[in-house]
């Protein structure tokens, strides 16, 4: 029944006609995708049939139509990967079967056939492992898979991908879990706020308390020739954040700070003694909710120190706990900044308090 099925899609081959019958993937075939814009709509099973031609979007509508033709239920997923070279797209069909998963694959080549899979999950981290490879993708955070229902033909470029990519977002990651620390009584409403957001948003005695850490530093040791050696105590609102973005980057003044471990009582007296008034939280940054929520990620320095190895995400990976707190220095001023430490910055500044989970310490 399945080699009927794949019989028939061997008929269409991969592309799309343009008005007088040419297929545009051969005839421009490195900016077919200008053309493709402007001239695609969504293909009917019936059109599809008839044409001969079509992209993924069409090949799995016409898959999806065949099996329910024989009474088999399928789902239909897609994929999109956001790099800085442009959007890469993909769309596929999955069946059941006595408590087996299949990907029905025939447009994208390199993969064509029938792949069984024991779970859902194994058969979706396979596809989105194939899929990062294949374009060369290293970043962790920035594919995507959305389970969609059936679309109604007709639909542009543009319009199929907003359909897909507001249905439901698939989660398959394992998760990764870094922490931050709160005051008891601090208000978490809409979340964790960058300085960024206080100043915006005219919170600015909540400003003022959480950027006077960054006085001293922003006139002397950050080696800001814009700032150094000026009175700190005269720094405006507006200068700490141009000295902020200036020091790491145009996210700093958005950034909000993570420990890879949550840091405990017996670290010291001064850590015992800040933690009775503190509440801690984690995130899962390989939540995919929250991946396409952040806008960047600094994985900082070795100590803290800019003269220092720059981290990488792999150093979180690979790091265990006791080497992680093995120069902790509860004697310093600023106790928690000589932790390694991640810096996120999110959409609209803050971190979502649905993002956080409080644990017991």
């Amino acid at each position: 029944m399945i080699e009927e099925i794949m019989t028939i899609m061997d008929e269409i081959h991969y592309g799309y006609l343009d008005t007088n019958g040419i297929n545009i993937v051969e005839k421009n075939p490195k900016d077919w995708d200008v053309e493709f814009e402007e001239i695609y709509h969504l293909l009917s099973p019936e059109e599809l049939l008839e044409k001969k031609y079509g992209v993924c979007y069409d090949q799995v509508e016409l898959e999806r139509f065949l099996l329910e033709e024989r009474g088999i239920k399928s789902y239909t997923y897609f994929i999109e990967a956001v790099v800085e070279e442009g959007t890469y797209t993909h769309t596929f069909l999955v069946y059941e079967k006595a408590n087996f998963y299949y990907w029905l694959e025939h447009s994208w080549g390199m993969f064509k056939g029938i792949h069984k899979y024991s779970s859902l999950k194994e058969l979706l981290l396979d596809v989105k492992t194939s899929f990062q490879k294949s374009h060369s993708i290293k970043r962790k955070d920035c594919t995507f898979i959305y389970e969609y229902e059936k679309p109604v033909s007709g639909l542009g470029s543009h319009e199929f991908y907003e359909y897909c990519i507001n249905s439901k977002l698939i989660k398959v990651n394992e998760p990764f879990y870094f922490y931050h620390v709160v005051d008891k009584d601090a208000s978490l409403s809409p979340g964790l706020l960058s300085l960024q957001y206080m100043y915006d948003h005219q919170l600015l005695e909540l400003f003022d308390k959480s950027s006077n850490k960054y006085r001293k530093g922003i006139v002397s040791y950050w080696e800001l020739d814009k700032y150094k050696g000026s009175d700190s105590a005269s720094l405006t609102r507006e200068e700490i954040l141009d000295a902020l973005n200036l020091f790491r980057g145009e996210y700093t003044s958005s950034y909000i700070y993570f420990f890879k471990f949550p840091p405990y009582a017996s670290l010291g007296s001064k850590m015992e003694e800040m933690l009775k008034e503190k509440d801690i939280y984690q995130i899962n940054i390989n939540d995919e909710e929250v991946q396409k929520n952040i806008l960047d990620i600094f994985y900082g320095y070795e100590n803290n120190h800019g003269d220092s190895k720059k981290l990488t995400r792999e150093y979180y990976e690979d790091v265990v706990e006791k080497e992680y707190f093995q120069n902790y220095e509860d004697s310093e001023e600023r106790n928690f900044a000589t932790l390694n430490h991640i810096a996120i910055a999110f959409k609209n500044d803050y971190c979502p308090v649905s993002f956080l989970e409080k644990i017991s310490k």
